[in-house]
Formats: structure tokens, C-alpha cells, sequence
């Protein structure tokens, strides 16, 4: 159950409202209840606020409840309705049944109603999950059907299929008819099939989790192909397995690669090993990694002990330093190398060699390895130095040697091109990734990047990006971040995880994206380049920061909701203290008329003034709290401001000037004007108090039209439609936004102590949250504010086209001398009693007090002949409605003055008053109640003692 049921009650009966909410309480559901009683007022709520329930007397005055659950379900289908009615057979509540209504209740049962309410709500808040539940499923499977190039496959626990994919019906070439219900074997080739094996294979994932693995599989047309296999098991709640899963990629390609290289370096190693010289290898650092068996059979060395610069301790003594520049010349240079010099045999004995290597370089020119060879040239040697005669033919045997040299290095740079081959076709797979990825030099620059990369950075080519610097599509506060910290942190770490970035796509658009990078270095540890992965995180961050903002938004409304309450019952009981105090000192004041009483008169009548300024206070708080009496009017803003002028002048002193700019063309607005002439005093003393050094004070009326968005998280309720936009502006300090969030808050003030109560703003915010506007405050702190109140404009004269819910104010009573009779006075607050009895007393009437509704109704049962009945609205147990109600039962033609603490007590109702009945609002003085008294009992018994006409009844939400 939510914290608090929002209840959309269609019921002509304000009484049963109130009863079912009651009933609802008791039973411990917190409701908040919105009633209806037309058509045309349930379909404005439909689409208004959101409900948690709708509940539906059957019979109304202008449709009937079958008719609003075909409106609720067309407009509203997920919202529970219930039936509440006094009257409902067996065949309309089951054609309710079945036309979607989830229950009903009669009026006489209402102890099921709690039950029923707690029941239709978990039901509809199950629906929607369930419903969630299955939109979730359908685009995980639509996700899965989405992918091509993999095969996804689930299987139950048989080993039989439960779903098949777009990439396994291309892989496999069965369509997901074919394949529902198969074995796990389908997917195999025959010889793989073994049930056996697939058994194995299942218990094993069951154990394991994951088994991952490459199996030859076979295709519907007989096509065989390798495939990397992963199985994973799904578990239930108890941790028992539950399904399995299956993931294939085809791998032929790759493994065709690979078997290709395979035998590229076995061929390369069978040549090597056939040649006679001394065959070496080694990468572009120069130090080698590879000999032929012949280099170990003539040189006595291990392979173990032949790593790294190894290879100089063959080298004759002599040689070392001359082989060694020349070797280190090569390598940096890139240049082909060729040196003589003599290598000591297993035996110790050293013979001269004729070494030679060249390098093998990429398509970009860069060295990828060097491959060498040493050649016997020592009987050639030998001979040259013996037997000149011979040179020719020596160098014919060396260019004998040496073209066969050239023939195995052409053999191997065709087996290289073959590797280089392979390779490229790794780098394709690369760049169709469905995960944007790039690659990083040791600077920072861009080496490659995926197809998904340029997608989704808004690019056509590579050539576009590549070479520039990765902090070039960062802003540059990132930019200068990745520089100073993170790059810096990388090549020390080697790695991170889901660092958040943002990054500038082509279109200008700020992407939150979190990257994970690691660098890959070659076998000596060097450098070769940064690996990274980005995922887009900008849709979840914008989630989250709209969920904070409409948190913060109910945690405003929450709090002006509980301080709105705790003022207005504080200014509600401090009235019922006001009227006693303020009616005492009214009858002492009367009996101390005689000048030999002056003294103690003054003091009584300072008294009196004490307690009218707190009524005011009291007013201010009920004005926060909504619950002041208001009399709405067509207001002019203009007139009103320019009325107030010379007061407001005066109020600010010299220091600071006002301007106003009032068009005449601003609409009129549908307020209280002497609240709202109180709400710009309030708003200009607190401008000049913001200047303390002088300064300007605008004030400006205009016309504006409001929509959905722009009252949306706004706590007051204002709903869209035409304004009147006042605004008061200063050129003061301004104000922070921790002070702004707090500005409206009862007793709050940054004045010194002593200079204000804290309640100017607080008055102002209430008022026009009561007259259905709102209030906005712009401000920064060193520049001054501005308050804009927002009040809802009024269409055509005499109250035309007002904000629903409002009517003109009641009449004036006056009093009426010499009019005599028997008042029934029901006050449970002894103090305010007494005043009251004291007061109508000392005009002539004949009073009688009871405590409460049932000693009233017990006098009027045992005969008492009273007048008028004057009645709280608070009392205990039976309240002051159900009192008047219950007086009229028994003599209708008796009049009845409520008393109340608020403009309009909620036992009150909303509407029209019954005939005879008047409002009169506490705290008041003895003259108002004896002047509103002897005015009905005039107008009841005076003129053809015929009751007085109702009064409308205003309407302050």
C-alpha cells in the first residue's frame, strides 16, 4: 500500500464522503479523497491529478455509475474502480463485474470497504508490474533477435530448444518452427552429437556456471564450420538450475587464419632447418629469438642460453666490438646488414662466417622483423689468403651461396606476407565490433577506431579522426583532466574501469560516456598501444538528475504541506484564546465607560489593541497555511498599484525610488485586494530592507499564459491557463539559493532579531497559493530579486468565468436595536462561552449554553422554545454541521450561525448553505456577534417571519 491512497471519490453526498473516509482511517489507510459529483467534474479530475482509486456511488443526479466506468476505463484503464452505493441488485454489480469494475461495497457494509480498497490496489499495482515485467521480456527478446552474427540459443532442462534467434536461423539455417522443441545435438556435427557427450556437457555447465569451448558444428544445407560455443545455466530462487543458454560464433575464418599461419611458420621452419647456413630471426629490437638447428650443432649452445644478446659470446673476442656497431647501425637504421667475422665451434675452434640479414618491413614502412643467415665462408677465407689465384672461383661459391640465401629469404617473406595477411583480417574483425572501441599511441593519438566508434561520434571516415588527439573531442575541462591525472594514472596503473568521461561528438553534442582502457606492451614491456572501450551513459545520467529534481520537488511540497498544517491548527486554537481575550476586554471596556474609570480604561483598551495585532499575526499564519478568509474580486493591478503609490513611497523613504510600468491593456485579476495589497506592502518593505543603502524598486504588471510545463513541479497547484504576472524588483544584496529554498517558510527571516517576524513572505505565499497562482523568485546573490506573483485572471464582470470552486462573498449583516428572543449557544471552550453568553446577555437576549451537540439536542427535545441556534463548528463528537443538520430535522424554520477558527471550517462543506444558516469568523468582537445575531433574528422573525434567502458560500482551498 503507498504511504498515502489518492482517492477519486464520485459521490453526490458530501456526508458519505466524509463517512467512507472515516471508515478508511480507522482501518489505518492514510487517503487523500478528491470529490466529484457531475460528469463533467469527474472527467476534469480524470485528466488532472493521478489517482490511486476511483471510487462511484451507482446513482448520480446527472449520469450513473456504469456510465463513468466506461469513461474511467477509456480514459484511465489502469486506475482500480470500485462501486460504494446504497442501492445496487445482484445483476448490475455483476454487469459492473464484467464491464471492468474490480469490486463493490454498499454504503450499509462500509466495514468491507478497507478490505476492498487494500485489495484493488495490490491488484492493480500487480497488473502493472506484471505488465512491466512483460515489456521488459519482449524487448530483451527483441534485443536478442537483433543481433546477426551471433547464434543465441536457450535450452530447458532436457537439452530441448526454447527459443532461436535471427543470427542462429542465419547460422544454422533452421527457422525458429524448425528448431522449438530439437535437442542441443541440432546445433552439432555428427560426430559431435554423442548423447553422451551433450549430457557431459549440460551437468558440467550445471557445475561450473560457464563452459566455453570450440566444437565443428553442422548447418541445415550440410555446411560444416568450427564454432566458439559458450554454455551458461540459468538458476531459479532455490538456486536450482532452471534453463541453460547457448552463445555460437562462427570461427572458420579465424581458425582457417590460424592453421594457414600454423603451417606458414612450419614451412618457414622446414627451410630453415634444411638451409646449411646458421638461420636466425629476431624483432625489430634486435635481439633474436629464434635459431636453426644448425646454429646449435656448430656452436655447442642450449636453446635456454640463447636469449637476448647471448649470441655475442660465439663471436671471436676480436670481432665483438666492430660486429656489434655495425649490427646496432642496422637496427637503427633500418639499412640491410652484412658483416664478416668468425664464430667458435662446439670444439672451441673458430671459423669465419659471412652474416647477413635484412628486415622485413609492413605496408607503412615500419620494421615488423629481421631475418638473417650465417654462411662457412672460412675455407674461402682461408683460400683467398692462400691462394690468390683462386679468387674468382671463391667468389663464384660465395655468389652461389648467397643466391640460395636469397631464394630462402624470398620464401620467407612470402610465408611473412602470409601472416600479415591473417592479421589484416583480425583487424577487420575490429572494426565491425558492435561496441565503439579505439586505440591509443603512447602520445595520445588516435591509431584505429571502430566502425561503431565513427557511428556513434557522428564521423564518415577514419581519415577524419585518426591521428588527432583523443583530447581533442573532450571539452576542455575534461581535456585538461585527462592530461594532468588520468592519462598520467593509466601508464602507471596499466588499466582502469569505467572511468566517466565526456566526450564532443561531431555534431557538438556532450555524451556521457564511461571508458575502460588498458595498454598492451610487448614481450620486453615496452609501450605498444592504449586498448580502449566507451559506453554511452548520457540517457541513465538524465534519468537520474530528472529523478532528483521531481524528489526535491515532493520533499518541498511535503514540507509546506506539514508546516501548512502545523500554522493553521496553532492559528486556529490561538483564535478560539483571541475571542476570549478579546470579548472580555470588550465587556470590561463597556462597564468602565465613566470617566472616574479613565485610568483603568486606557489600560483595557491597550489590552484590546495587543490583541487585535495578534488576530493579525494569527491572520498571517492562516494565510500561510490557506485557510484565511478571502473575498475574491475582479481586481485591476493597475489601479490597485497605482492607488498604492503614494503609501508605498513613503513606506521606502528617499533612499530608494519606485518605477512602475502597469500597460492598460493587463487583464484583471480574480483576488482578494486587500490581501493582495498587503502581499506588495510586504513584498517593498522587503525590497528597501535588501537596500540598506539605497536603491530602485520596479513594479510591473503584465499578461501571461501558462502551460502543462511550466506549472509542472510546482507544489502549489496552479493548473495552466491565463495570468496576471505582478512583479516587485529590487537592486539589492540579492539572495543565495539556500536562502531562496527556505524564503517562503513560516518565522524564517535573515533580518536582525527584532526587525521582522518571518511571516511577510510567508503571507505572501499563502495568499496566492489560495487564490489557485503561484510565486516565483529569481535571484543571485550581489544582483539584486525579483518576486513575480501569479494570479489567475478574471473573465467578463460580477465574478464571470471565475476559477471553479469560488463565488462572491456573503452580505453584511447589521445589527438590529430592540430585537429580543432565544439564543441556544453551543461552545465546548468555556472561555469563548462565557464571552459569548455575557455579551448576548448584555444586549437583552435570552441565553441558554450547552457544552456540545447532544446536551443542544437534549434542550431542544425537552422543550426549549429557542430563536436562533449559535454554534462552534469543532465541537466534540458531533460537530457543528451534523448538529444543524440534525436541528433542522426537528424545526426547520430554526436559523443557525456557525463560529469557526478558519475562514470556512471542513465540516463546512463546499456550495451553498442551507437556508437560515451564516458564517461568522473568530476571533470577533461582542459588537459583530451581537449585531450578527439580532440580524437574523430580524430577518427570521421580523418581516413575515419568513427565513433569510441562502448565502453562497465561498470556497478558500
Amino acid at each position: 500500500m503507498p504511504a498515502a491512497v489518492t482517492i477519486l471519490h464520485l459521490e453526490d453526498s458530501p456526508l458519505d464522503c466524509e463517512l467512507a473516509c472515516a471508515r478508511l482511517r480507522k482501518a489505518g489507510i492514510s487517503c487523500d479523497v478528491t470529490r466529484v459529483d457531475t460528469r463533467a467534474t469527474f472527467e476534469a479530475a480524470l485528466g488532472g491529478q493521478r489517482f490511486d482509486l476511483i471510487l462511484a456511488d451507482f446513482f448520480l443526479p446527472d449520469f450513473d455509475g456504469l456510465e463513468a466506468l466506461e469513461i474511467a476505463k477509456a480514459r484511465t484503464p489502469e486506475i482500480p474502480f470500485l462501486f460504494l452505493s446504497g442501492r445496487m441488485g445482484e445483476e448490475t454489480a455483476v454487469s459492473a463485474l464484467k464491464m471492468g469494475a474490480r469490486d463493490y461495497v454498499l454504503k450499509q457494509r462500509l466495514a468491507h470497504l478497507p478490505a476492498a480498497v487494500e485489495r484493488a490496489i495490490v491488484e492493480a499495482r500487480t497488473l502493472a508490474e506484471r505488465r512491466l515485467a512483460e515489456e521488459n521480456l519482449h524487448r530483451l527478446r527483441q534485443a536478442i533477435d537483433d543481433i546477426r552474427d551471433y547464434a543465441i540459443v536457450t535450452l530447458d532442462l532436457e537439452g530441448r530448444i526454447t527459443s532461436w534467434n535471427e543470427g542462429s536461423r542465419r547460422l544454422f539455417g533452421h527457422t525458429e518452427e524448425e528448431a522449438l522443441g530439437r535437442p542441443l545435438s541440432l546445433l552439432f556435427a555428427p560426430e559431435e552429437r554423442c548423447a553422451e557427450n551433450i549430457r557431459g556437457l549440460l551437468a558440467g555447465v550445471a557445475e561450473k556456471e560457464r563452459c566455453e569451448g570450440e566444437w565443428i558444428h553442422a548447418a541445415r544445407d550440410g555446411r560444416r564450420f568450427f564454432g566458439s560455443t559458450v554454455l551458461t545455466v540459468a538458476r531459479d530462487a532455490t538456486g536450482a538450475p532452471a534453463a541453460y543458454s547457448v552463445v555460437v560464433r562462427d570461427i572458420t575464418d579465424r581458425r582457417a587464419s590460424e592453421i594457414a599461419l600454423r603451417d606458414s611458420e612450419a614451412k618457414f621452419r622446414a627451410i630453415a632447418e634444411s638451409m646449411p647456413q646458421l638461420v636466425w630471426s629476431t624483432p625489430p629490437n634486435g635481439l633474436p629469438d629464434y635459431y636453426n638447428l644448425h646454429w646449435f650443432s656448430y656452436t655447442g649452445t642450449r636453446p635456454e642460453a640463447m636469449t637476448g644478446a647471448a649470441w655475442m659470446d660465439v663471436v671471436h673476442p676480436d670481432d665483438r666490438a666492430r660486429t656489434a656497431a655495425l649490427w646496432t647501425a642496422a637496427v637503427r637504421s633500418g639499412n640491410s646488414y652484412e658483416v664478416e667475422y668468425r664464430l667458435r665451434e662446439a670444439g672451441g675452434r673458430y671459423r669465419w662466417f659471412l652474416g647477413r640479414a635484412v628486415p622485413l618491413r609492413d605496408g607503412d614502412g615500419r620494421i615488423t622483423r629481421w631475418f638473417g643467415t650465417c654462411t662457412d665462408i672460412d675455407d674461402a677465407v682461408k683460400a683467398r689468403a692462400a691462394q690468390a689465384d683462386a679468387r674468382e672461383d671463391l667468389e663464384r661459391q660465395v655468389a652461389e651461396r648467397t643466391a640460395e640465401l636469397v631464394a630462402a629469404n624470398r620464401r620467407l617473406l612470402g610465408e611473412v606476407a602470409e601472416r600479415q595477411r591473417a592479421q589484416a583480417d583480425l583487424s577487420a574483425l575490429y572494426a565491425k565490433t558492435p561496441v565503439p572501441l579505439h586505440s591509443l599511441d603512447a602520445e595520445g593519438r588516435l591509431l584505429s577506431v571502430s566502425d561503431r566508434w565513427l557511428e556513434f561520434m557522428g564521423y564518415e571516415s577514419r581519415g577524419q579522426v585518426l591521428g588527432r588527439n583523443i583530447t581533442e573531442f573532450m571539452p576542455p575541462d575534461v581535456a585538461r583532466e585527462h592530461r594532468e591525472n588520468r592519462w598520467p594514472e593509466l601508464l602507471r596503473l596499466g588499466a582502469f574501469q569505467d572511468m566517466p568521461y565526456r566526450l564532443v561528438k561531431r555534431s557538438g553534442e556532450v555524451a556521457d560516456v564511461l571508458v575502460s582502457a588498458r595498454i598492451e606492451r610487448d614481450g620486453w614491456g615496452a609501450f605498444l598501444r592504449t586498448m580502449a572501450a566507451v559506453v554511452d551513459v548520457s540517457a541513465r545520467l538524465r534519468a537520474e538528475a530528472e529523478r532528483e529534481r521531481a524528489e526535491e520537488a515532493l520533499r518541498h511540497s511535503q514540507k509546506m504541506d506539514a508546516l501548512g498544517q502545523l500554522t493553521g491548527g496553532i492559528a486556529h486554537d490561538f483564535n478560539n484564546l483571541l475571542t476570549a481575550i478579546s470579548g472580555n476586554l470588550d465587556l470590561l471596556l463597556s462597564r468602565l465607560d465613566t470617566a472616574e474609570r479613565a485610568d483603568l480604561r486606557d489600560y483595557a483598551t491597550h489590552a484590546k489593541v495587543g490583541a487585535t495585532r495578534a488576530a493579525g499575526l494569527t491572520q498571517r499564519l492562516l494565510a500561510f497555511a490557506r485557510r484565511q478568509p478571502l473575498r475574491p474580486d475582479a481586481t485591476e493591478p493597475c489601479v490597485l498599484v497605482e492607488g498604492m503609490e503614494d503609501l508605498l513611497r513613503r513606506t521606502v523613504g528617499e533612499q530608494v525610488s519606485i518605477a512602475t510600468d502597469c500597460p492598460p491593456d493587463v487583464w484583471a485579476a480574480w483576488c482578494d485586494s486587500n490581501q493582495l495589497e498587503i502581499a506588495l506592502l510586504n513584498l517593498v518593505v522587503n525590497a528597501r530592507d535588501a537596500m540598506p543603502d539605497g536603491g530602485r524598486i520596479t513594479i510591473t504588471a503584465a499578461n501571461a499564459q501558462l502551460t502543462a510545463t511550466d506549472v509542472a513541479g510546482d507544489v502549489s497547484g496552479a493548473a495552466p491557463g491565463d495570468y496576471v504576472v505582478l512583479t516587485v524588483a529590487d537592486t539589492g544584496m540579492g539572495m543565495p539559493p539556500d536562502i531562496i529554498k527556505r524564503a517562503f517558510d513560516p518565522f524564517f527571516t535573515t533580518k536582525p532579531i527584532g526587525q521582522g517576524t518571518g511571516l511577510g513572505l510567508s503571507q505572501v505565499y499563502g495568499f496566492v497559493s489560495q487564490s489557485h497562482g503561484l510565486v516565483r523568485i529569481d535571484s543571485e546573490a550581489g544582483r539584486g530579486t525579483a518576486v513575480r506573483l501569479y494570479l489567475p485572471r478574471c473573465d467578463g464582470e460580477d465574478g464571470a468565468g471565475l476559477p471553479p470552486g469560488t463565488a462572491a462573498a456573503p452580505i453584511a449583516n447589521g445589527a438590529v436595536d430592540g430585537t429580543a428572543g432565544t439564543v441556544l449557544l453551543v461552545e465546548d471552550e468555556a472561555l469563548v462561552r462565557m464571552v459569548a453568553v455575557q455579551a448576548l446577555e448584555d444586549a437583552g437576549l435570552d441565553v441558554v449554553e450547552a457544552s456540545d451537540g447532544a446536551e443542544a439536542l437534549e434542550l431542544l427535545d425537552g422543550g426549549l422554545r429557542a430563536d436562533l441556534v449559535v454554534t462552534d463548528v469543532g465541537l466534540p463528537g458531533m460537530n457543528g454541521r451534523q448538529l444543524a443538520e440534525a436541528v433542522h430535522e426537528r424545526r426547520p424554520e430554526l436559523g443557525v450561525l456557525f463560529m469557526t477558527g478558519y475562514a470556512y471550517d471542513a465540516t463546512l462543506g463546499t456550495g451553498i448553505l442551507e437556508p437560515g444558516c451564516e458564517v461568522l469568523q473568530k476571533p470577533f468582537e461582542t459588537t459583530a456577534l451581537v449585531a450578527r445575531v439580532t440580524g437574523m433574528l430580524a430577518h427570521t422573525r421580523g418581516d413575515g417571519g419568513t427565513l433569510r434567502e441562502s448565502v453562497p458560500e465561498r470556497r478558500c482551498d
